[in-house]
């Protein structure tokens, strides 16, 4: 099978296609021929190796990225009990190794939900990673209810248009996104009711406070975060630098015991929630925004376009290009 290879660590240059070993089925597992694969930050790490201790923990050669996955099961393994030859899957490999920037992988039957039919193979691959965290962040840790207040930093990715769409659903409106000036509109478009430039209005420092705060980035003090939420509110982060994420934890409980403000940080649990993305998608409340969609043979372009943080929503690959 035709696959993307990382060769070291780098840019898009570091990326090439190969022709490698379809993966074996193992008991337990099912085999997919891949349609679509979403790009995470996950993928742009170990690429870049950055941070730090990507470098120091993995050996990039031979390796395929890209972990979420959309596709068509094409055979199933012993013991699988779920799936059938022809059913259209997705899921988050994370926990499988990744491997998504192929034509085939071979994965847990655990790991995959079943597409629904009204769903396409690239909005199925812009969903595992991002759905699930606006679900265990609104929902599991925040515990969003409705008539409540939002704020999103770094709203104007591939997770910000799916909390946008969340919150609505669960009957919150009073929603602010926060990214640069170039997404003001896209963050309208998606659903914010009030969008703000980071690099001319710090949410810390205007004296709103909200319910509830989702920050993607984490790029201000903890020791500012509890200024920017109500009496009980609750701050989730969802990503962040590997150095401001220890920081974060290093303060939280305390920041929280004397706020009375929840301060917490998302550990994400793949796949955890997909079911209930899958349905919400099914119905049509969730629909990811894509931003782009490359051929295979572009991946290294994909990741390049990633990197340079100015997509707005998903960027997926299609290993089908009539996916």
């Amino acid at each position: 099978m035709r696959a993307v290879v990382q060769t070291g660590y780098g840019g898009g240059e570091s990326l090439e296609i190969r022709e490698v070993a379809r993966p074996a089925v193992c008991a337990g597992q099912v085999g997919v021929r891949v349609h679509a694969t979403g790009v995470n930050d996950s993928d742009w790490s170990l690429l870049s190796g950055k941070p730090f201790f990507v470098r120091l923990f993995s050996k990039p050669r031979g390796r395929i990225l890209g972990h979420d996955v959309a596709g068509e099961v094409v055979e199933v393994g012993p013991e699988v009990t779920l799936f059938r030859v022809g059913d259209r899957v997705f899921g988050d490999l994370s926990d499988e190794g990744f491997g998504g920037f192929a034509e085939y992988v071979s994965v847990a039957e655990a790991e995959l939900t079943s597409i629904p039919d009204s769903v396409s193979y690239v909005d199925a691959a812009a969903l595992p990673h991002a759905g699930n965290l606006a679900m265990q962040a609104l929902v599991t840790v925040a515990a969003i209810e409705p008539g409540q207040s939002l704020l999103v930093n770094g709203a104007g990715g591939g997770v910000g248009p799916l909390i946008a769409q969340l919150a609505a659903h669960y009957g919150v409106h009073d929603t602010v996104g926060v990214d640069d000036a170039t997404k003001q509109t896209f963050m309208r478009e998606v659903g914010f009711a009030r969008t703000l430039d980071y690099r001319q209005v710090d949410f810390t420092r205007t004296g709103e406070q909200f319910d509830v705060v989702v920050d993607t980035r984490l790029t201000r003090s903890p020791f500012r975060l509890p200024r920017s939420l109500r009496p009980g509110g609750a701050y989730v982060t969802v990503g962040a630098t590997t150095a401001k994420l220890l920081g974060l934890a290093l303060w939280a409980r305390l920041i929280s015991r004397v706020t009375g403000k929840r301060i917490r940080m998302l550990w994400l649990k793949p796949n955890e929630s997909t079911e209930a993305v899958a349905s919400l998608a099914g119905s049509g409340v969730l629909k990811p925004r894509i931003d782009q969609v490359f051929p295979l043979t572009e991946t290294g372009a994909a990741l390049a376009r990633f990197g340079a943080a100015t997509h707005r929503g998903k960027i997926v690959v299609a290993v089908v290009e009539s996916a």
